[in-house]
């Protein structure tokens, strides 16, 4: 069972620094979809964060406590404002987005930590 948790806050931190990496790429303006590790690797640690964290519910039976809904809402939160600001639709994104998603899954991580 350490190994799940050990799985889920690795990619957790994975997927933040990855999360940072491409945000502060595309403040500079560069083009970090050209780098083909930025465009799959998020997605791997995201999945892996997600599916190690489903497994935890089921393994621990934490059910659906309160800390748990709100991880769940922030992680929601997250997703909305990343993809907002990483849209290619957008030509100029707005870094509050940026922001509002570090907040999100840095609050996501806090609950996780403190329970």
């Amino acid at each position: 069972m350490s190994n799940l948790v050990s799985l889920h806050v690795v990619s957790a931190f994975l997927s933040l620094a990855l999360l940072l990496i491409r945000g502060g790429f595309q403040l500079l303006g560069k083009d970090w979809r050209a780098i083909k590790l930025l465009k799959i690797l998020p997605h791997l640690s995201d999945t892996l964060l997600l599916v190690s964290g489903v497994l935890m519910i089921f393994v621990f039976g934490l059910g659906l406590a309160p800390w748990l809904i709100g991880k769940i809402v922030l992680l929601v939160i997250y997703t909305i404002f990343a993809a907002k600001y990483f849209s290619k639709k957008i030509s100029q994104p707005n870094s509050l987005f940026l922001v509002l998603a570090l907040l999100a899954f840095v609050g996501a991580m806090l609950l996780g930590y403190n329970h």
